[in-house]
């Protein structure tokens, strides 16, 4: 008897257990995790960026240790930042149990997106066929931009002439694109616009290229 009131018991919790999950989670559940709880949408306000420079394997180098000019960037990423909650999550449901810990919240993004990419020479140099990129001058097309596991480089205004998301923990990178023929080591200020027209200045950045 004791038996057959512990089976009764266990089959009416799993038949309640049932009753409770939707019939097929396909139908119910539209999201790219299937079952699971909405995560809260989160953007970011940047407050400032970093700059590294890192050789053409992704080793972070010496911005003073001359490179092949192709083989050497500039690897910008945000720094500080705060986070701003757009949505709250969904309340828990019993049938996202097992399903929460397979899915990852989705990637967040600045709140405003990357416009314009402006870079400014801070020392006179010569290239080895005679271009001379004079103090104060705006050399950005001289330089290319892309994601950083991208392959090569594209002009800055390609890259960005619908805007650019910015994700968090993300780098873009830039290379000087034009053989200088000769050692030289630049001196530059990169000054990045954002669409709401805040402006970053990264100043006195050295790239050092041959």
């Amino acid at each position: 008897m004791v038996y057959r009131n512990k089976k009764l018991f266990l089959t009416v919790g799993l038949l309640t257990f049932l009753a409770l999950m939707p019939m097929s989670c396909g139908l119910v559940c539209t999201d790219s995790c299937g079952c699971s709880p909405n995560f809260p949408e989160q953007k970011l306000l940047i407050k400032s960026f970093e700059v590294l420079t890192v050789a053409g394997d992704g080793q972070r180098i010496q911005p003073t240790l001359t490179q092949p000019y192709d083989q050497v960037f500039k690897a910008i990423r945000i720094k500080d930042f705060d986070l701003v909650s757009l949505a709250e999550p969904d309340f828990f449901q019993p049938w996202t149990l097992g399903a929460a810990f397979a899915c990852s919240p989705p990637p967040v993004e600045s709140i405003e997106k990357l416009r314009n990419i402006e870079i400014i020479n801070l020392s006179e140099q010569t290239l080895a066929d005679g271009t001379v990129l004079k103090l104060g001058e705006t050399i950005t097309p001289y330089f290319g931009m892309n994601d950083f596991f991208a392959q090569g480089l594209i002009p800055v205004n390609d890259f960005l002439k619908n805007n650019k998301d910015l994700v968090l923990e993300d780098f873009f990178k830039l290379g000087f694109t034009k053989n200088p023929g000769k050692p030289i080591n630049l001196e530059i200020t990169i000054r990045i616009v954002m669409e709401n027209g805040k402006e970053f200045i990264l100043n006195n950045q050295i790239h050092s290229i041959r």
